[in-house]
């Protein structure tokens, strides 16, 4: 249900808050959360989350004790969800988009019941306060100690979620047909993860789903051979007054290790999958296409002689590739005449076997642009794609929609065809006039018809939290729409609806079958090709439409998905494998055997259930209570710990009081720092910042002494007294790659020698255009400054900007800045902190690798750049500093600077800023030096 918590987190919170509305509904034991397009999602899953807290309670014997803050909304415009179990800070985020046929989650009652339930699970099994006193008053006061303070594996986490999604309402990923399919295969490969890669999120193909697949098997494997009260311990171990890691609760109870049980399960999973190949007879298919990893949505075109492609490597590289349907026999006599060389080198050589298919030339290759996918290819014509990407949106707490795009393949443009449109899967009509698609907004599925010159979409039936759609697919003469429809408490059904009136009927499907998906019609229209499954396989169904019969073409041998009918008659599809699915050929239909016993209903099988189970799901239209305002002053502070250590100048150790509401519309901080080495620096400051209505208002006060002199490195013998505040506003804009902050500030500051204020007017700008193999970004920062002090007034300016790029995955910056005060000094030399920083000092340079005030001077620039042997890892870099025109220092080494903020919920993981470098300091007027600094603390 998530890929990785923080990724999900950092991005899709993007501080949610500022244009929207939002409100609360306050339950009992809930506080959810939502901007006003959501409000009938939220009112539903207000109930629903009183409903699930009821039955978890009674099934586990534990619930939480604490108020859950809820946070309902969609920024992707994808099914997700993620929970962060901090005992006195519990929250969930619930992405309302609900989830398509094709996926491992379309299991479900309904989307809501299903997301809720798994991350309540999570809290309930994570967030349970420890038994011991002291450990659980510091977890209480201290956010981030709270958070890693009896860590669970991965595996055992979502494993555990997992198993509960499905014990307590007979649906979800342990009963899941598809993913079933996938594991077998799997272990008939004898490719099961090891222990030791079940948690990892990266790696080979669905590497990071096997925390959720193989993690909940192996857990209702431990209840089947122990019992359900043995894995219970487990976690009330983990919570005792002696601290225990996860191995050593474990095994304490079941007398062996994790990874010990766990191979068993693995050898025994393993010799029923080959039992069951071994009864199956095998597929006359043939190899037709190995592909890259993952791949999915594959699509004929008109004439059949290209097939386009999704696919994404182990690089995260994704590609719309468009093959060629041709034998490649250049690649084959290319191959031949290599091994005719070797023998003709070496006659007692012994040649290479041929590959058993070679790869088919690809004609095109479209790659992502900006990171935002590329999904649901269809042709046009044999020269045009539209395809489905996610547009940038970037307000509020919507991150990214997904639109529809026009792709050229002869001449490579792409152009947006609707805008946050929230079109999901599509079919073409009217020479590309307009699409029939689903339309995915605010956790509502509808099937449309849109117009892409108008931009209206013109629904096909009465909208409902109740129904999901997918797949819409318009028969070769345009007179049919296939489309796949669920509603709650029951299995996909697939429909055919005659357009030129309202009769549809369903196709019938097999008697106990689970899943359905990816239809496709053949060449004439007068049958449809899909996938269903059963008794935990997939199989390939083919329902001819005029003697409306049904027959399954396979027997569970592989794990299918995608047929594709061909005009000659021949039939490909996708066989998903360890490596990830390759396409198989049919070279002629397999006739199959004839459906004689259907389903009667679309009521889903059920596996074995817990003493309690959740109702059947509902939507209900009424919350406990009525939505409230939401409130920025339900505040939750924590206790914030930093420290500082910077060798030219000093350390610094900052003991304080952080606070923010669960939105982070209101952020506060306050605190004491202090060199506890010479008490080089010490003062208090405190912050304050607001959001509202896409502004940021932002208020400190500060007081701090500054001794020069007692630096670990000092240039000049200065003691600095400064009491003062600083004001600001800004206003961010996001324009897809592009964003734009202009400022306004006012700072008063009052020195030991005179008062000093000035007005700041700013303007930020950043854009970047990422190409996947290569990339880009600049970005300007520029300052007018005007202030006035007890005998002068003074003028200058800011200005810095940063040109940036990469390419094969090698990362490179240059920057340069320029400083000017007319009537005033600049001062080179320190690092940031709350009590010292570029917003609140008119004339302060950083220079990490410098002391404080290490020159004066009018006029500064600055000249660096670096590279990296990654993005996210530190850089090697140079950077020249010159005061007044002459070049005072220049410094090369290894640094790294970022920032964290989760985006809403603990304030203790939020507005977190880290440094840290080593560096050769060399100039004129001190001695050179090798400097280092590390630097962890909190900033507004």
């Amino acid at each position: 249900m998530k890929k990785a918590l923080l990724t999900v987190a950092l991005l899709a919170a993007g501080h949610a808050s500022s244009q929207e509305t939002w409100q609360t509904i306050h339950t009992e034991h809930f506080n959810v959360h939502f901007s006003t397009q959501n409000q009938q999602w939220a009112r539903s899953a207000a109930t629903e989350l009183e409903i699930v807290r009821d039955k978890v309670l009674k099934q586990q014997n534990r619930a939480l004790d604490e108020v859950v803050d809820v946070l309902v909304f969609d920024p992707f415009n994808a099914s997700n969800g993620f929970a962060l179990p901090v005992t006195n800070k519990p929250l969930m985020a619930l992405f309302t988009t609900p989830p398509q046929s094709d996926t491992v989650i379309s299991n479900t009652d309904g989307w809501q019941q299903l997301l809720i339930l798994h991350e309540y699970i999570h809290l309930v099994h994570l967030a349970q306060p420890t038994r011991s006193d002291l450990r659980q008053a510091i977890r209480n006061s201290w956010d981030i100690y709270d958070l890693v303070d009896g860590e669970m594996p991965r595996w055992a986490a979502e494993g555990y979620a997992t198993l509960l999604e499905s014990k307590m309402t007979g649906r979800g990923r342990l009963y899941d047909n598809l993913s079933e399919a996938i594991l077998v295969e799997f272990a008939q490969q004898g490719a099961l993860p090891r222990y030791s890669q079940l948690s990892s999120t990266e790696g080979g193909f669905l590497a990071g789903s096997m925390a959720y697949l193989m993690g909940s098997r192996f857990l209702a494997w431990l209840e089947e051979n122990y019992s359900a009260q043995t894995l219970d311990a487990v976690w009330t171990r983990m919570q005792a007054v002696k601290s225990r890691d996860f191995d050593e609760a474990f095994s304490g109870v079941f007398g062996d290790s994790p990874e010990r049980l766990y191979r068993r399960f693995i050898a025994e999973y393993t010799y029923k999958a080959m039992a069951k190949e071994v009864s199956e007879q095998a597929l006359t298919s043939k190899l037709w296409l190995e592909l890259d990893l993952y791949a999915s949505n594959p699509v004929l075109s008109l004439d059949n002689s290209k097939l386009a492609i999704v696919e994404r490597n182990k690089d995260d590289e994704t590609r719309l590739v468009i093959y060629s349907t041709d034998d490649n026999q250049q690649a084959a006599d290319d191959f031949a005449k290599e091994q005719q060389a070797l023998l003709d080198d070496d006659p007692a050589d012994i040649a290479d076997k041929a590959p058993r298919v070679f790869k088919r030339k690809q004609k095109h290759v479209l790659h992502q642009i900006n990171r935002q996918g590329i999904k649901n290819p269809q042709w046009l014509d044999e020269n045009t794609l539209f395809f489905t990407a996610t547009t940038t949106v970037a307000k509020g707490a919507i991150q990214g929609i997904s639109d529809l795009y026009r792709y050229d393949i002869e001449t490579g443009e792409v152009s947006a065809l609707t805008h946050h449109a929230g079109l999901r899967r599509f079919t073409i009509s009217d020479n590309g006039q307009t699409v029939y698609a689903e339309q995915a907004k605010h956790g509502f599925s509808e099937l449309v018809r849109f117009d892409l010159n108008t931009g209206v979409a013109t629904p096909l039936f009465e909208k409902s939290l109740e129904t999901v759609y997918d797949y819409p697919l318009l028969s070769p003469n345009k007179t049919q729409l296939a489309y796949l429809k669920a509603t709650l408490n029951a299995n996909w059904q697939l429909y055919i609806q005659e357009l030129d009136g309202q009769q549809s009927h369903a196709v019938p499907m097999p008697e106990g079958y689970q899943y359905v998906s990816q239809p496709n019609w053949q060449a004439d229209g007068k049958g449809l090709y899909f996938v269903a499954g059963k008794n935990k396989a997939l199989d390939l169904y083919h329902y001819d439409l005029q003697s409306n019969s049904l027959s399954q073409l396979t027997q569970g041998q592989e794990a299918v998905a995608h047929p594709m009918a061909m005009n000659n008659g021949e039939l490909l599809y996708l066989s998903i494998t360890a490596e990830g699915p390759n396409i198989k050929h049919f070279a002629e239909q397999p006739h199959g055997l004839e459906v004689v016993e259907f389903a009667k209903s679309a009521a889903p099988p059920r596996g074995d259930v817990t003493s309690e189970v959740l109702p059947e799901a509902k939507i209900y239209p009424q919350s406990p209570t009525e939505p409230a305002n939401y409130d920025v002053w339900q505040q939750k502070p924590t206790f914030s710990l930093a420290s500082q250590y910077y060798s030219a100048s000093s350390s610094l150790l900052t003991l304080g009081v952080k606070s923010s509401d669960f939105l982070k519309q209101l952020d506060l901080q306050a605190g004491y720092s202090a060199d506890l080495h010479d008490k080089a620096l010490e003062g208090v400051f405190a912050a304050v910042k607001y959001s509202k209505f896409d502004l940021k208002f932002k208020a400190l006060l500060f007081d701090y002494d500054l001794e020069t002199a007692r630096q670990y490195h000092s240039q000049m013998s200065l003691d600095l007294s400064n009491t003062g505040a600083h004001f600001a506003m800004s206003y961010p804009m996001q324009f897809q790659q592009l964003s734009i902050t202009p400022s306004l500030s006012y700072n008063y500051s009052d020195f030991s020698e005179g008062d000093d204020q000035w007005l700041t007017v700013g303007l930020k700008q950043k854009w970047q255009h990422d190409r996947q193999r290569y990339g880009f970004a600049q970005s300007v920062s520029a300052q007018w400054l005007s202030g006035d002090t007890d005998s002068n007034n003074w003028q200058g300016y800011n200005f810095a900007t940063v040109l940036s790029g990469y390419a094969f995955d090698i990362p490179v910056y240059v920057n340069f800045a320029q400083q000017y005060r007319d009537d005033s000094a600049l001062a080179l030399g320190g690092y940031e902190s709350n009590l010292i920083n570029q917003e609140t000092q008119s004339g302060f340079i950083v220079a990490p690798e410098l002391p404080f005030i290490s020159q004066l001077g009018e006029r500064y620039k600055g000249y660096g750049g670096g590279i990296s042997y990654k993005d996210s890892l530190p850089w090697l870099y140079y950077q020249q500093h010159q005061v007044d025109n002459r070049v005072y220092a220049q410094s090369y080494g290894l640094k790294w600077q970022g920032d964290f903020s989760f985006g809403m919920g603990p304030a203790g993981l939020n507005d977190v800023n880290i440094d840290f470098g080593v560096a050769r300091v060399e100039g004129d007027d001190f001695e050179n030096d090798l400097r280092a600094w590390l630097s962890f603390y909190y900033s507004l």
